[in-house]
C-alpha cells in the first residue's frame, strides 16, 4: 500500500511540477519585486516592449482621470501624465516641465486641483505632490514628511487644503511662495475587532502580516521556490540528455555534472520539505486573490485575537483608497479597505464608520466626490451611482444590466466620470475609454492624440504586477487568462503536498540510520 501511494504521489509531483514549472518561476521573481516597489519605481518598460493591450486608446486604462478648466486653457491628467490644450482639446501638448517626475510610474497623475481665487495649481502623483510656479512656468515639488509619497487626492475644505495618501492625511499650507505640509493625527473608533478575509489573505500572501520581517521571510521563500524550479528542471532534464549523448556518441556524464545533480537533488528535497508549508500558504492565498475566488471572501471576517499579525500603530496604514469632503456635515469622509469612515479632521475626535446605500467593488472607489450637499457620486469597477445620504438612497448613473448593487464587476469598469470639452458628462471605462451612460463606447467625443499611445511606457512594477496576476496574457488568450491563477495554483498545491508526502515516505527512520552505521 505504501509503495502504491508513493508511486502515485511521485507521479503527481513530477508531472504536475513540470506543468507549473514556468508558472512558479515567474511568480517567485515577480513576487519579490512587488514586495519592494521602491526598488524599481523609477524603471520603465520601453514602449517597444509594452504589450498592445496596455497602450491607451480612446483615453482608456485611466489615461484620462480628470480635466481641469483654467481661464486660458484646459489640462487633461491621468496615468500618462498631464497635457495642456489652448484650443478646447483640439490639440494637446505635454505639460510636465520642471521637477515633474520622468518615470512612467512617477508621472502617473492621480488628481489635480485648481483655484483661481488662490492662484493655485496642484498635482498629486505617485511620487508626491507638485505645485505650479506661474511666475517661472515650471512644476516644483511640495516637501512632504517621511511616509507615503503616493498622493491619491487633494481636497479643499472650508479651511484647508488636504493631501490624501494610502496611509495618511496631510494639511497643506502656503506661506508666501513656500508650501508646507503637516501630518494630521487622525484616530478612529474601532468597536469592530475583526479583519476582513480579503485583507487577511493579502497580508498572508505578501508577508506583511509581520511587517518588513515578514516580507523578507516571504522573499526568502520566493528565492527558495525559484531554486526548487531550477533544480527540478536540472534533475529531470539532464539525465535524459546524458542518456541521449551516451547512445549517440558514447559520452558519459562527467563527474562534475553528476556532482551538480546530486547537489540539486539533495537540497531540492530538504528545502522543499522545510519550506513546503509556507509555500502552500502563499499559493492558496494567491489563488483566492484572483477575481473569481475573491468573491467567496467578500463577507468573511476573522477576529483579530486569532490573527497573529503585527499591528501597525497607524490605524490607517495602507487602508485609505479615496476621500471626499462632506460640506453639509463639515466632515472628511475616507473610503478604506475596511469600510467608509467619517469625522472632523480639525478636532481631536475619533472617526466612525458609516454606511452608504451601495456596495463598493473590492478594489475601492474610482469616483468618490460630492456633487452637491448630501449627494455623492460613488463609482467603482462595480458601477457608478448617485447616492443621496439624507434619504439613504441611490440611483444608477451607469445604466447596465450587470450593475446590480452586488459589488460584483459591472460590464464597464468605471474609472472616472468627467465633463468633457463639449459640456457633457461621460463615463470613463478601464477597457472601453469614453462611454455614454449605457456603457457604450464612444470614439468621436474627444480624440486622443496618437503620440500618447505611441510614446506610452509601462512602469516595471506594473509590468511585474500584470504578469503576477496573469493579466499580461489577456491580449493573447482573452478572458481565459482569469483561469490561469486558480488552475495553476491548484496544480501547484497538489505538487507541493505530493512532494512533502514523497519526502515523508522515503525519509529514513532513526533505526535505519543506526543500522547503516
Amino acid at each position: 500500500m505504501k509503495k502504491r501511494i508513493y508511486k502515485i504521489s511521485r507521479w503527481i509531483h513530477k508531472y504536475f511540477g513540470l506543468i507549473v514549472l514556468l508558472f512558479m518561476s515567474w511568480m517567485s521573481l515577480t513576487g519579490i519585486f512587488l514586495n519592494h516597489p521602491e526598488l524599481i519605481e523609477n524603471v520603465s518598460v520601453k514602449k517597444s516592449m509594452v504589450p498592445l493591450q496596455y497602450k491607451p486608446t480612446n483615453w482608456n486604462r485611466s489615461s484620462l482621470k480628470g480635466i481641469v478648466y483654467m481661464e486660458e486653457c484646459l489640462l487633461i491628467y491621468g496615468r500618462q501624465g498631464v497635457f495642456r490644450s489652448k484650443d478646447n482639446a483640439k490639440s494637446l501638448k505635454p505639460f510636465m516641465n520642471g521637477e515633474f517626475p520622468k518615470s512612467a510610474y512617477g508621472k502617473r497623475t492621480n488628481y489635480m486641483f485648481y483655484s483661481s481665487q488662490r492662484k493655485t495649481l496642484l498635482c498629486a502623483t505617485n511620487q508626491g505632490c507638485l505645485f505650479f510656479d506661474f511666475k517661472h512656468g515650471v512644476w516644483k515639488k511640495v516637501l512632504i514628511p517621511s511616509g507615503d509619497r503616493e498622493i491619491t487626492k487633494i481636497l479643499e475644505t472650508d479651511q484647508h487644503l488636504l493631501l490624501i495618501s494610502k496611509s495618511e492625511v496631510l494639511k497643506l499650507e502656503r506661506i508666501s511662495d513656500v508650501w508646507t505640509t503637516k501630518k494630521l493625527k487622525l484616530t478612529r473608533l474601532e468597536p469592530n475587532t475583526h479583519i476582513s478575509l480579503i485583507q487577511m489573505f493579502f497580508e498572508l500572501h505578501d508577508g506583511s502580516i509581520w511587517g518588513l520581517t515578514g516580507r523578507l521571510i516571504w522573499d526568502v521563500a520566493a528565492l527558495i521556490l525559484l531554486f526548487l524550479c531550477i533544480s527540478a528542471f536540472y534533475i529531470w532534464y539532464f539525465p535524459k540528455k546524458w542518456k541521449r549523448q551516451y547512445k549517440r556518441k558514447g559520452i558519459r556524464a562527467s563527474k562534475r555534472e553528476k556532482t551538480v545533480r546530486s547537489f540539486y537533488f539533495r537540497h531540492h528535497k530538504k528545502l522543499g520539505w522545510y519550506f513546503a508549508f509556507l509555500l502552500v500558504i502563499i499559493t492558496i492565498t494567491g489563488m483566492f486573490l484572483n477575481p473569481i475566488l475573491m468573491m467567496t471572501l467578500l463577507n468573511g471576517k476573522v477576529n483579530y485575537k486569532y490573527y497573529p499579525a503585527t499591528r501597525n500603530k497607524n490605524q490607517w496604514n495602507h487602508k485609505i483608497r479615496n476621500a471626499l469632503y462632506d460640506t453639509e456635515k463639515k466632515q472628511l469622509v475616507l473610503d478604506c479597505t475596511d469600510g467608509v469612515w467619517s469625522g472632523n479632521y480639525n478636532v481631536s475626535k475619533e472617526f466612525s464608520k458609516i454606511n452608504i446605500p451601495v456596495t463598493i467593488f473590492g478594489m475601492g472607489t474610482t469616483v468618490f466626490r460630492e456633487e452637491k450637499p448630501n449627494v455623492w457620486l460613488v463609482g467603482s469597477f462595480g458601477g457608478l451611482h448617485r447616492v443621496n445620504m439624507k434619504l439613504n438612497s441611490c440611483e444608477k448613473v451607469l445604466l447596465t444590466d450587470k450593475d446590480d448593487y452586488s459589488g460584483r464587476p459591472a460590464s464597464t469598469f468605471v474609472t472616472a466620470y468627467e465633463k468633457l470639452p463639449d459640456g457633457n458628462h461621460y463615463i470613463l471605462g478601464h477597457y472601453k475609454g469614453i462611454c455614454n451612460k449605457e456603457g457604450e463606447q464612444l470614439n468621436d467625443v474627444l480624440k486622443m492624440p496618437s503620440f500618447i499611445s505611441q510614446k506610452s511606457e509601462l512602469p516595471l512594477w506594473t509590468f511585474m504586477f500584470e504578469l503576477h496576476n496573469a493579466r499580461l496574457f489577456r491580449g493573447n488568450i482573452g478572458g481565459f487568462y482569469i483561469l490561469i491563477i486558480p488552475l495553476a495554483g491548484l496544480l501547484s498545491v497538489f505538487m507541493l503536498l505530493s512532494g512533502v508526502l514523497d519526502y515523508w515516505l522515503t525519509k529514513p527512520t532513526k533505526s535505519k540510520k543506526v543500522l547503516k552505521l
